[in-house]
């Protein structure tokens, strides 16, 4: 008999002995609660019903934001794609410009210009996209900036 398959000698369960899929370790985890008026809650359920999501899963990605973890909303995924699909071109183009100098000995080199330039703008786009999206100060930051302007809203109302 394996260990996965062994018996208590209470009943027939079997005792495993590692994590089955989607098991969740609990001491991975911390259970953090949130208290809302009956307006707030109200208005927080319409919204994540709305967007197709759990409550649990909307304070996550709220509380994951606040401490700087990566969320990329839908327009930044697609700058990248869009970018990303600008840099394959110009790859593509300066491919097709080398073959035609080793094939033909002639080399446009305006074009050549034209697709560096181009290649030099759409990389540094990437770039700082990507910086902004990867600095893990900057979005803490963030996250800091979003709770001191709830806390001053609330103070306020």
């Amino acid at each position: 008999m394996t260990a996965a398959t062994m018996t208590s000698g209470r009943d027939d369960a079997p005792i495993l002995t590692k994590p089955t899929p989607g098991h969740i370790d609990p001491g991975a985890y911390r259970i953090v609660s949130v208290r809302l008026r009956r307006a707030e809650y109200e208005c927080f359920t319409a919204q994540t019903e709305a967007l197709g999501i759990s409550h649990s899963r909307a304070l996550r990605i709220a509380a994951r934001r606040i401490a700087g973890f990566l969320e990329t909303d839908a327009a930044t995924r697609a700058s990248m794609a869009r970018i990303s699909e600008e840099i394959g071109e110009i790859s593509t183009s300066l491919r097709q410009l080398s073959r035609v100098a080793v094939r033909d000995g002639s080399f446009d080199m305006q074009r050549f210009i034209t697709d560096r330039s181009a290649f030099g703008r759409e990389f540094t786009a990437l770039d700082t996209l990507l910086q902004s999206i990867l600095s893990v100060s900057l979005r803490r930051q963030d996250g800091m900036n979003l709770l001191k302007d709830a806390d001053i809203k609330n103070r306020a109302e």
